[in-house]
């Protein structure tokens, strides 16, 4: 178990799951290695095995954050949207304010372009914790909705997320806003010129 959690730590997910893999020979039921095996192969991108291994880890440890969060992201990653987004508020249910969580949960909701969705959840966890990162999740919505004026107002707090992939996500759904709009202009006017007067004899 000690040479997984050192290769996780430097991320070293092949070794890590082969790793875990041995441990759960031994102890088929280790929760700790189910679940490190499934995070490990959900980094090595192998979602179906990493559902197999961190479904027996949830079912087995009901109470567990982290084996429902890893589970989500299989689950998303591995093209699951509609069962992701419910695990994601199951591992919500037991860790209000996981940042990681909402994010799985927003990302299902704006895929399906249900942004008052989006809204009305981080209005619930804003009850729970108030962090930064609700306000660039309601901003990547507002920009969605190509409400600028509402989304630009979170631009100052967005810039100070330290988590460079969500602030990303901020901007690169302003700058989708923006093309939009230049898209949906009506070509500019062009000027003729007045037509010239006939010289006075």
């Amino acid at each position: 178990y000690k040479a997984g959690a050192a290769a996780v730590i430097a991320s070293d997910w092949a070794k890590a799951e082969t790793s875990f893999a041995a441990v759960l020979v031994a102890e088929p039921n280790c929760g700790l290695a189910l679940t490190n095996l499934g995070r490990s192969r959900v980094m090595l991108g192998k979602f179906a095995e990493a559902e197999a291994s961190l479904k027996s880890a949830a079912a087995q440890f009901a109470d567990q954050f982290d084996p429902l969060l890893w589970l989500a992201r299989a689950e998303i990653e591995g093209g699951k949207p509609d069962v992701a987004i419910v695990t994601a508020r199951a591992a919500i249910a037991l860790k209000p304010a996981s940042v990681d969580a909402q994010r799985i949960v927003q990302r299902v909701l704006v895929a399906k372009k249900d942004t008052a969705g989006a809204h009305a959840s981080i209005v619930e966890a804003r009850k729970v914790a108030n962090a930064a990162a609700w306000d660039c999740f309601d901003g990547i919505a507002y920009a969605l909705e190509d409400e600028m004026g509402k989304a630009m107002s979170f631009a100052s707090v967005c810039q100070g997320v330290p988590d460079t992939a969500l602030y990303a996500e901020f901007t690169k759904a302003l700058s989708d806003a923006v093309a939009r709009s230049e898209a949906a202009a009506p070509p500019p006017v062009e000027e003729t010129a007045a037509p010239e007067l006939p010289a006075k004899k």
